[in-house]
């Protein structure tokens, strides 16, 4: 009985651990339209910070990751 208790808090803990807040899919996202993007390079580097912020906080504090993602997206859809 132990044993499967430790082992359910153990699986719980692992699998909360290697889902919580990955924004893995967005950051490349942001990365390949930047990279495709024929924007100025004030522009381009305002997106790159804002990206930097999402990598930053993407465990830590997630809305102000997703914040930071949605401000880049709209900046590179200016175009």
């Amino acid at each position: 009985m132990r044993k499967i208790f430790f082992g359910t808090i153990i699986t719980l803990f692992v699998s909360s651990q290697l889902f919580a807040g990955c924004m893995k899919t967005e950051l490349t996202q942001l990365d390949n339209k930047l990279k495709n993007s024929a924007m100025s390079e004030e522009k381009k580097n305002e997106v790159s910070k804002l990206r930097d912020l999402v990598a930053k906080n993407e465990h830590s504090n997630s809305e102000l990751a997703f914040k930071s993602y949605e401000k880049a997206l709209r900046i590179l859809n200016e175009i």
